[in-house]
């Protein structure tokens, strides 16, 4: 199918070369999408964040870093470098529009290159997440109130109030008969998912302080490793003790691994040692909270982690624990003493 508009802008040009013309402005449109995120890209370099990628797809696109900013200032070095950098790319696109002929090939792909990045940096510049105009904001309201999970919150409902203005945008557009509002539809639920995931990552925010290592580490004992691995559980399940952990000169070496328990069927566990089904113990501080403990088990990488208050044994924290007490309201489970 042919466009009708370039068709009617070009009137004396083949309908083959005029496909071809398409698919070029096609190109270049994802070309400006590839240069936006290239800026943020480059702006992470350049404030010390490593990208780890760049995704393209249909609807956008979004560079991924290995951490966020440390400061308002940083974070807003970073949104604004996107739409600066379409901007650039459409006033470029704009010389060469006014500098060619109308009816000219040149003359139509310029216009058509200029108009989309002026439309994708001023629809990026709207206040919400995830578009920039939304991390744009969240650097104003943390440089402002000098609180960063509240900056997330105004820009996440800010980003729902920019997919209700975009739905608007879409019926509008399938009422009148324009052709883009199913797109425009697909964007405006994009925005709206991203938003509430924002919101919902300012909420665990708010609760990440207050997650401590040794408040959410479940009852454990000491115990020998040659014992069986029905014994140990037997005697595990004495005051609702949920871990075991087997170590010598009062230390914990290791620790047992739920994964490995559930490869062992109910009546092997008293022919099988407690040895068979344990790990390496990664000794975690009951003291840590919040960031610190995250890095901690991202760093560790075993789902049991053996918490410890200086020698004494505290408990067994389960990366599961963690997560689903950043996940709720309610407290976590009591601190345990040695048994």
């Amino acid at each position: 199918m042919l466009d009708p508009l370039l068709h009617h802008n070009l009137p004396t040009v083949p309908a083959a070369q005029i496909h071809v013309i398409a698919a070029v402005i096609g190109l270049l449109l994802l070309a400006s999408v590839t240069v936006h995120e290239l800026g943020h890209a480059v702006v992470g370099r350049a404030l010390g964040i490593t990208v780890t990628s760049i995704h393209l797809w249909g609807l956008g696109g979004s560079t991924v870093l290995s951490r966020e900013p440390e400061r308002a200032r940083d974070q807003y070095l970073l949104s604004v470098a996107g739409p600066l950098i379409n901007l650039w790319f459409g006033g470029m696109s704009a010389l060469v529009w006014q500098q060619t002929s109308y009816g000219t090939i040149p003359h139509e792909v310029a216009l058509r290159l200029a108009a989309a990045n002026a439309l994708l940096a001023a629809y990026n510049l709207l206040p919400g997440l995830p578009l920039d105009g939304g991390q744009i904001l969240r650097a104003a309201v943390w440089g402002a109130t000098g609180d960063k999970v509240t900056g997330l919150r105004v820009a996440g409902y800010g980003g729902l109030a920019t997919a209700a203005l975009t739905v608007g945008v879409a019926v509008w557009e399938s009422r009148y008969g324009g052709d883009y509002g199913l797109f425009t539809l697909l964007i405006a639920i994009f925005i709206a998912l991203q938003a509430q995931q924002a919101l919902r990552g300012a909420t665990i925010a708010r609760r990440l302080p207050h997650v401590v290592a040794g408040n959410l580490a479940r009852p454990a004992f000491l115990i020998g490793e040659d014992i069986p691995l029905a014994e140990a559980l037997r005697r595990a399940a004495v005051g609702g003790r949920t871990a075991v952990i087997y170590g010598t000169s009062d230390r914990p070496d290791h620790v047992l691994s739920e994964v490995l328990l559930a490869q062992v069927p109910a009546q092997r566990r008293p022919w099988v040692p407690l040895s068979s089904v344990v790990r390496p113990a990664s000794p975690l501080d009951a003291a840590l909270a919040g960031e610190k403990l995250l890095e901690a088990l991202r760093r560790d990488g075993p789902r049991e982690h053996v918490v410890m208050n200086g020698s004494e044994l505290v408990g067994v924290l389960r990366t599961a624990d963690v997560a689903a007490a950043l996940n709720r309201s309610g407290a976590a489970h009591p601190v345990a003493s040695r048994g």
